[in-house]
């Protein structure tokens, strides 16, 4: 089979092999592993302010969001990544009124949230708006915003974004990228600062914590980091079928309510394609040698 895409040599990330078909390459350093997905068709490719963006159509994952030649999230299974870093928050905390959210610009998770229809301001902080825009293309549907008065969409670096937001949020998202260029800025000591002040007196958040197979330091760091503020720390873990080695974590930090005793009633589990109330309980039960490693 030969797939036939606009190529001139320049895509961070491709690879044509003997046979012309188009392959996105991900090396993962620390596991010295390459995974490569099969890609049908490049449907959009850009370079930003910021980054390389690129969705293409693959034969195995849908529509993918590629952003400087590392797989984001797809069609066929991103709504696992929306529905556990949005759900597990927003049922912890009592009475979620105000949720903000760093990053994520294709607003999977914001989808997600919007299903709450007590929250009544969903704020999505996304400092590309190229990502934004080229979402609503092919990803997102720009009618799934339009009309919901929940939802507003700021252009910002969600660093600075955060330090204005003293008191504002019951519930913070932190779907932060790798800890490499500005994305370091959100690793940082003062930016857990920040969080936590932007946080109401009962506020929860959660935040990407990468891979606890080989992102081991990216776990540990950001548990100890807020456990220096918060007096509920718990890491919960996923399987993301997109990602290199599978296994996923967050970590959720919370000013009073405990995730353990949330009321899973509340739960908006009945169109949700992965999470329902034992999967956010059993998210909780980690594997011994992440216990060991924590």
């Amino acid at each position: 089979m030969v797939v036939r895409v606009e190529d001139n040599g320049t895509f961070h990330g491709y690879k044509k092999d003997p046979y012309h078909v188009l392959w996105i390459e991900n090396y993962v350093g620390k596991t010295r592993m390459k995974v490569a997905y099969k890609v049908k068709s490049l449907l959009h490719y850009e370079q930003s302010a910021f980054q390389e963006i690129s969705v293409v159509e693959t034969k195995g994952f849908g529509r993918m969001l590629v952003l400087d030649g590392i797989p984001q999230v797809s069609t066929n299974e991103g709504f696992i990544y929306n529905e556990m870093i949005s759900h597990i928050p927003i049922v912890t905390h009592p009475d979620p009124k105000n949720v903000g959210m760093i990053g994520g610009g294709d607003c999977g998770h914001a989808r997600e949230a919007m299903k709450y229809k007590s929250i009544e301001k969903i704020d999505v902080v996304e400092i590309d708006e190229r990502v934004t825009s080229v979402c609503r293309k092919w990803l997102t549907p720009e009618e799934d915003f339009k009309s919901d008065k929940q939802f507003q969409m700021i252009h910002q670096d969600g660093y600075e974004w955060i330090q204005k937001q003293k008191n504002s949020y019951d519930v913070l998202m932190i779907d932060r990228p790798d800890p490499v260029g500005p994305g370091k800025k959100l690793f940082s000591s003062d930016f857990y600062q920040y969080v936590y002040d932007a946080l109401s007196e009962d506020g929860v958040v959660t935040f990407q914590s990468g891979s606890p197979f080989y992102n081991e330091s990216i776990l540990k760091k950001t548990r100890y980091k807020l456990k220096k503020l918060f007096p509920i720390v718990r890491t919960y873990i996923l399987t993301i079928p997109l990602f290199p080695c599978g296994i996923w974590s967050f970590t959720m930090a919370s000013k009073k309510p405990d995730p353990l005793e949330a009321d899973l009633t509340k739960l908006m589990d009945k169109d949700t394609n992965y999470i329902n109330p034992e999967i956010f309980t059993s998210s909780f039960t980690l594997p011994n040698y992440i216990r060991n490693m924590l």
